[in-house]
């Protein structure tokens, strides 16, 4: 059966940054979501009520990219801030509101970060065209990703943490093994850079988008790309999965939305939002969809899919 929508609606506008909405996390229960902008903060927000429960103040530089445990205790914030001459991604008790540690390794800011919940491993990609993997608990490193010329815009793991996949503005994806930090494909993905990428549920397929203005499918363990969507109409900036695999949420910089049914690569939905729509994320039953933006909002839309549309 084909992926259909009923209706989505706008049921929230969470406002409180003051510049770009540079990334958002959601929790698989739709309760929480994380919010990281140019404004040098995160917010906690309570999705259900609107409100803001916690503002992570105190960084130096931009908040590029944020984590967030599936229990909603622990953040992660990648940035430009320095620490011995390296750039840290901020790791956040968020009940205490107070950093655990700070991840360094990169040359230049660190603009992309995903968590491996269950392995408690974080994956960080910088300016520096580096994308280097750590230990959540201890914050030592494990591995340094070395093969990308260009700026590593995102980071995303397989669901059993065995892979890693890296975007970067070279115009490729790199699938790496996760134990010996070696390349097993290189992709040719987006001429001009790959700004998002997102791994399917089953960890075979992943989605990537570019400022190609095209979101490509790709079997992960074939090494090669299966479907092109087009319908965007500049660069694509941020990739969701629906938990069950058979759709995915895009944003991109000509301020619209769209929903996909990812078998057919048809365009189920569109809405156009006031800013550049510049990071999404999916609670797991794809009931909520959080959007960040560049002017300053954060969206929250209920999506329905009604009967055997899921």
């Amino acid at each position: 059966m084909s992926l259909a929508i009923r209706s989505a609606t706008l049921r929230a506008t969470l406002v409180g940054h003051n510049r770009r909405v540079s990334s958002v996390a959601v929790t698989p229960d739709g309760r929480f979501a994380l919010s990281g902008s140019l404004d040098k903060t995160a917010r906690l927000w309570d999705l259900p009520a609107g409100d803001c429960l916690k503002v992570l103040e105190g960084h130096t530089r931009e908040v590029n990219a944020v984590a967030l445990t599936p229990d909603g205790r622990v953040a992660l914030c990648a940035t430009g801030e320095m620490m011995s001459d390296e750039s840290v991604t901020r790791v956040w008790d968020l009940q205490a509101g107070k950093v655990l540690r700070d991840l360094a390794g990169h040359a230049g800011e660190v603009s992309a970060v995903a968590l491996h919940a269950s392995r408690r491993l974080v994956a960080t990609g910088g300016v520096d065209a580096m994308a280097r993997l750590f230990d959540l608990d201890s914050g030592q490193q494990r591995s340094v990703l070395e093969g990308h010329t260009g700026w590593i815009r995102a980071v995303a793991f397989t669901p059993d943490g065995e892979r890693v996949l890296t975007g970067s503005m070279d115009g490729r994806l790199r699938i790496w093994d996760t134990a010996s930090a070696r390349t097993l494909h290189v992709l040719e993905a987006h001429p001009g850079g790959v700004h998002a990428v997102a791994v399917s549920p089953d960890g075979r397929q992943a989605l990537s988008g570019g400022r190609d203005t095209h979101l490509r499918l790709w079997d992960i363990v074939a090494g090669r790309v299966t479907r092109t969507f087009e319908g965007h109409g500049e660069s694509v900036r941020a990739v969701a999965w629906s938990a069950d695999g058979r759709g995915a949420l895009s944003g991109s910089q000509d301020k619209t939305l769209r929903l996909w049914d990812v078998a057919s690569g048809r365009s189920l939905w569109t809405e156009t939002v006031t800013g550049w729509a510049l990071s999404v994320a999916l609670s797991a039953d794809a009931r909520w969809a959080v959007v960040g933006t560049y002017d300053r909002k954060v969206l929250l839309y209920e999506l329905d899919f009604g009967p055997g549309g899921r």
